[in-house]
């Protein structure tokens, strides 16, 4: 599992920005390493000071402090900040400060999962761009349904669902619940986020835990912890902002993610948040990210007797590999470039190489820790794939080929290298890696067209494998030693690149700035052909 990120939540702003950012400074002197700060509610208001005060940061004289994302106006007050252009889909709105949109999920390079619901449901009689509509929340929904779904790792709305404090007691500093919003309650049952953050209505309530699953019915799922939090200023001085830790829940273990607390309730949502009594419990692909929880449950199976050694058989490990040491790729690791990723999807990324051939020699590699392509399960494989067809798409409109090889030899974690080449005759550059093998000794064979790498290769086996234009491919099985840079030589040699000075990574290495250029040309260059 890799390391936690630390967030910052903050509920009404309400104008007060300078205010706000004083408090983070504060917090982030003592506790520094926040990934970001996240604001629910009404950020802004109509008062001539918020004016003046947003007006610096307009103009460059006062900075945020940490990357900031706001929700939508909640009344008619707040539009003045918001032009019609960027309502819907949201913008950087200045450095440091961006508008999320009016709905939709927020993928961060460390694989967090942010879904998010701006605005006041309608149904309280404002009407224009401060209000949701059910159509809003049927798009979002809408996620809930891509295969594989599990839910999301946070839910920022800034109105409250209704019924969530059922199966609780009412705190006694909270005088009233507010009614909420059916339209809300009916999203959290659909999105099932890890955490659900309100603000709007100045209550700070952190309910205990609740169910994503009905027990004995459903394999196990996460628990969903829904916080409210007060406005900034607010003189009965109740909690505005919140600080928390949190794994990806792409980078963790099944069995760590769907722990039960002792605190946990039933679903306060009642029968949105499932419909398992009219459907059967299906079972997660073998081989996927997450464990076949559905045996805990205890019905219909078997009771299996102990082993030789009197102890009850090893069951085969599902999902991927434990991590051997700090791993470079897994995305929610501390250890990952964030500044290098081009695309994240939801089970793999793009990301430039460091110390590339070329600019536009770029890895796309799988979020979770997977350590060979045949060690992938099927979704994963299948949304690799893509980006390797968005990518050639891509250098053929520049008028390029590319090479993409995969070296499973002293590597920890996935890599797949895609490097762009110039047009040539593709038998020459079969032979350019077939006569460089030849001088070290390997034995590049041809894998049949359609031959899954999984049948040529044993799981655990070292490989190189090399894929060209046409699809067609070239594997050595390692069997003794390999250089490790075998696949940039070749693609450096004078027959393609030419550019043999080039071969080790580490005499490639440029500042970070040039990098975070490089990555923002690719990003504008593969924007028409990323599926994301």
């Amino acid at each position: 599992m890799s390391q936690p990120l630390k967030i910052l939540v903050c509920g009404d702003v309400n104008g007060k920005i300078n205010q706000l950012y004083n408090r983070v400074k504060t917090v982030l002197k003592k506790n520094p390493g926040f990934e970001m700060l996240l604001c629910v509610g009404s950020f802004f208001s109509g008062s001539e000071e918020t004016h003046r005060e947003w007006d610096s940061y307009m103009k460059g004289e006062l900075r945020a402090p940490i990357i900031t994302y706001i929700l939508g106006p909640n009344d008619p007050e707040e539009m003045k900040y918001f032009e019609a252009d960027f309502l819907e889909d949201g913008t950087e709105l200045c450095e440091n400060i961006t508008y999320l949109g009016r709905k939709g999920v927020l993928k961060t390079p460390s694989g967090l999962q942010i879904a998010y619901l701006s605005g006041t449901d309608k149904a309280e009689g404002l009407k224009g761009g401060c209000v949701f509509s059910e159509q809003d929340v049927a798009s979002l929904e809408s996620k809930s349904n891509e295969e594989n779904f599990k839910g999301v790792d946070l839910l920022l709305t800034s109105c409250w669902p209704q019924d969530v404090a059922k199966f609780t007691k009412k705190p006694s500093d909270v005088e009233t619940i507010p009614p909420g919003s059916t339209t809300v309650s009916q999203l959290a049952s659909k999105l099932k986020p890890r955490y659900h953050f309100v603000g709007k209505e100045g209550i700070h309530f952190e309910r205990v835990p609740y169910r994503n699953h009905q027990v004995l019915r459903e394999p196990a799922r996460h628990v969903t912890r829904f916080i409210a939090l007060s406005y900034i200023g607010n003189p009965q001085k109740k909690k505005y902002m919140y600080a928390f830790n949190i794994v990806p829940m792409s980078a963790m273990d099944a069995s760590k993610l769907t722990e039960q607390p002792d605190d946990v309730t039933e679903n306060p949502y009642g029968k949105q948040v499932s419909n398992a009594q009219s459907q059967p419990v299906q079972k997660p692909a073998s081989g996927g990210f997450f464990f076949d929880m559905s045996k805990a449950a205890g019905q219909g199976q078997k009771r299996r007797g102990p082993g030789a050694d009197g102890n009850p058989p090893k069951q085969p490990r599902k999902g991927p590999p434990p991590t051997k040491g700090p791993c470079w790729f897994c995305l929610g690791s501390p250890n990952v470039e964030k500044h290098l990723v081009v695309s994240v999807g939801n089970m793999t990324y793009v990301a430039l190489a460091k110390g590339g051939l070329v600019p536009e020699h770029v890895l796309v590699c799988p979020i979770a820790h997977f350590e060979s392509t045949v060690k992938l399960d099927e979704e994963t494989l299948m949304e690799l794939e893509k980006y390797k067809q968005a990518l050639k798409k891509m250098f053929k409109k520049k008028g390029r080929s590319c090479v993409m090889f995969e070296r499973n030899f002293y590597t920890q974690h996935l890599q797949l290298q895609v490097i762009p080449i110039p047009k040539i005759p593709e038998d020459e550059v079969k032979e350019a890696f077939r006569g460089h093998a030849e001088m070290k000794g390997m034995e590049m064979t041809d894998l049949a067209s359609g031959t899954d790498l999984k049948q040529a290769v044993r799981i655990g086996a070292p490989y190189f494998v090399v894929e060209f234009e046409s699809g067609d491919r070239m594997l050595h099985r390692v069997r003794g030693k390999m250089d490790l840079q075998f696949g940039r030589e070749v693609v450096a040699c004078d027959s393609l690149l030419n550019m043999p000075e080039r071969i080790d990574w580490r005499e490639c290495k440029v500042s970070e700035m040039q990098e975070k250029d490089m990555v923002a040309t690719f990003r504008k260059d593969f924007a028409p052909f990323d599926f994301n």
